[in-house]
């Protein structure tokens, strides 16, 4: 589960990322970089100040990601400590069960009284 939620994650930030960058994904890494060192710098044009926004989102959007992530993490754990707990707590059920079972066998036994199973199997 935590893996999935870690692939939708990076499959949202990469979707965001393809957004931005748009054809150039598809380009060789070579002409990515070219193109990336040939953008002006991004105070004198209103065009790489909007990918600036566009990265600064991104990026706010990545760390809320990541901090729902850890949360979820946390959760996770929790239940899994939950779940261990229960198992322990029905172990120990089962247990007491069958030994008072087995104890009530041995008494009727003693006592003479037929027990249950011999009682279905002569109705059977």
């Amino acid at each position: 589960m935590l893996i999935l939620l870690y692939l939708a994650v990076l499959g949202t930030a990469l979707y965001y990322v393809s957004k931005v960058l748009g054809p150039e994904m598809s380009k060789t890494p070579t002409t990515t970089v070219r193109r990336i060192a040939s953008i002006p710098d991004p105070y004198q044009s209103t065009q790489a100040s909007g990918a600036d926004n566009k990265m600064e989102r991104l990026e706010s959007l990545l760390a809320e990601k990541n901090k729902n992530i850890s949360l979820l993490q946390n959760d996770l754990k929790l239940f899994q400590a939950q779940v261990r707990d229960y198992d322990k707590i029905k172990a120990l059920l089962e247990e007491e069960i069958h030994r008072l079972r087995e104890q009530n066998r041995i008494f009727r036994s003693e006592l003479g009284m037929p027990t249950v199973q011999a009682k279905e199997n002569s109705i059977t």
